[in-house]
């Protein structure tokens, strides 16, 4: 009896040690891990920052087309007009006049001309005289037509949408056919001048990248933009060229013309010697060596994996020389707490809703 005793005591003893290590087992902490995805740098950039100057897409002077005194003026400078919207306006009293007067007589050739045409087609009217009753009709099918676009032309609308920069003259003055009345600048894009070197120059390719750097308050602000031209002639105060990059206007900012700001020109070259560039946080150092972390999607484990590194970038870059390819993945967090073998989790990345990466 006391040996079966003894028996049930080593067995509940047993079986309390297998307990605990069990519960021991599952509270093994698995880390949590960032993975990339290793991939080679086969293009290098290099950017130039120049001063630049915004400027209107284009500035166009109007005028109308015929003469008389000025009955309506659209004088406020900064005022936002659509396009064929009416700017100003010429009394049109004696225009409208002249298109009753030239209409009544073009209906009368055009009668006169259809009688004519019916008698020449009979053979019942000189080839000459059907002549004459033609010329008279064009004449007068032409000064209606006349007559009508310079009704029209008493108002002067809007080539494009865009703002009214100049008044050049005031209301109720008489004004003569070509004669500026208001300056309309387009603010539907911005073309952003500047000036680069020969040198610059000869860097920039097909490949090459704009954007116009702007300083808006705190805020710095930077805009992609796209060539629009460059000029084949040189300054001879500067000894540099012309360059002019089209950016569109920003719905959030707003943009004047004539503001100072940098036009930025990044070229994208092919690489003669293409490396692995990874961020510092990747990599981890154990007796005087250079290692990452390799991580196995089917077993959840990591490896170290000795690199041999370069030179750190200034965006906390390091490129790899040796030891790495491309493809592969690396743990990029946490790398001085794993162990050889350590299964570890890998943490979902940040979404764009995850505002300030919070979450």
């Amino acid at each position: 009896m006391k040996y079966i005793k003894q028996i049930s005591t080593m067995l509940i003893t047993t079986l309390t040690l297998l307990a605990c290590k069990e519960k021991a087992a599952e509270k093994v902490h698995v880390r949590s891990v960032r993975i990339i995805k290793t991939t080679l740098a086969s293009t290098q950039e290099n950017s130039t920052i120049v001063p630049a100057s915004i400027n209107e897409k284009r500035e166009t002077k109007l005028a109308f087309r015929v003469r008389g005194p000025l009955v309506r003026l659209n004088d406020t400078i900064g005022n936002f007009v659509k396009k064929g919207q009416v700017i100003a306006k010429v009394d049109a009293r004696d225009y409208a006049i002249a298109v009753e007067s030239t209409q009544a007589a073009y209906k009368l050739a055009n009668a006169e001309y259809k009688r004519y045409k019916t008698l020449l087609e009979k053979e019942s009217v000189a080839t000459s005289v059907y002549d004459q009753i033609e010329s008279n009709y064009t004449r007068a099918k032409t000064a209606y037509q006349s007559a009508q676009n310079a009704l029209y032309d008493t108002d002067l609308r809007a080539p494009f949408s865009g703002y009214i920069s100049k008044v050049l003259v005031n209301n109720f003055e008489e004004v003569n056919p070509g004669q500026p009345i208001i300056s309309l600048i387009d603010l539907s894009e911005f073309e952003v001048k500047a000036w680069i070197s020969l040198k610059d120059l000869t860097k920039m390719n097909e490949n090459t990248q704009y954007a116009c750097l702007i300083n808006v308050g705190n805020k710095k602000i930077r805009i992609p933009g796209k060539l629009k031209e460059i000029g084949h002639k040189s300054s001879n105060s500067k000894q540099s060229y012309p360059i002019s990059i089209l950016i569109d206007a920003p719905k959030d900012n707003k943009l004047r013309a004539g503001m100072t700001t940098h036009l930025e020109i990044i070229n994208t070259t092919p690489n003669p010697n293409p490396k692995i560039d990874i961020p510092v946080s990747c990599v981890f150092s154990s007796k005087n060596k250079s290692y990452v972390w390799l991580y196995d999607e089917h077993t959840q484990k990591v490896s170290a994996k000795e690199v041999v590194s370069g030179d750190i970038t200034a965006d906390d870059f390091i490129q790899i020389h040796k030891g790495l390819s491309a493809g592969v993945n690396i743990v990029s967090t946490g790398v001085h707490y794993l162990t050889e073998g350590q299964k570890v989790k890998v943490l979902k990345a940040f979404t764009k809703s995850n505002v300030g990466n919070k979450l």
